[in-house]
């Protein structure tokens, strides 16, 4: 047993000499472009990076939180990123673009981190759609409401009769 740990030990030593030290949690980091989900206070998907909401959202964001750092997917082309490293830019916020070739560039994944560089801030939710939905029921709702205060309901009718 003695051996089997001196072993482990050896080994990690010579991982550590070597620059091969293992990650924590790789497939998270690979997720939120290099950093972990616990420091990320947004995450931008590629296929909502064009949408202007988007941009609006990653000034709000900005404002409220002007130390952390943008990571951007440096994958996906330059017409999607540029936008938001202006943005960065303008506001003097630090940014890494990221291209190594595991950081994907399907619809789903993220194409814009914005997190604390050093410590978790643990926010829920980070994904833009969840953090800022669209609200597309306003109108619909506003529009039933009109309709019962210029109309009453049956109920109502029934009621002033007695």
């Amino acid at each position: 047993m003695a051996n089997n740990s001196n072993d482990s030990v050896n080994n990690r030593l010579e991982q550590s000499s070597s620059g091969n030290t293992p990650k924590i949690n790789p497939d998270e980091q690979r997720k939120y472009l290099g950093t972990f989900r616990e420091r990320v206070s947004l995450a931008i998907k590629i296929k909502d990076m064009s949408k202007d909401t988007a941009e609006n959202n990653f000034k709000k964001e900005i404002k409220a939180n002007p130390n952390y750092v943008v990571f951007l997917n440096g994958n996906v082309g330059q017409d999607q990123i540029g936008p938001y490293l202006k943005i960065a830019a303008d506001n003097n916020i630090e940014f890494d673009i990221r291209t190594d070739s595991f950081y994907k560039t399907d619809p789903d994944s993220y194409g814009l981190v914005y997190a604390n560089k050093n410590s978790s801030i643990n926010v829920n939710p980070v994904e833009m759609s969840q953090k800022y939905p669209i609200n597309n029921n306003d109108d619909h709702k506003s529009n039933q409401n009109n309709q019962s205060k210029s109309k009453p309901s049956l109920l109502d009718r029934i009621k002033k009769l007695f």
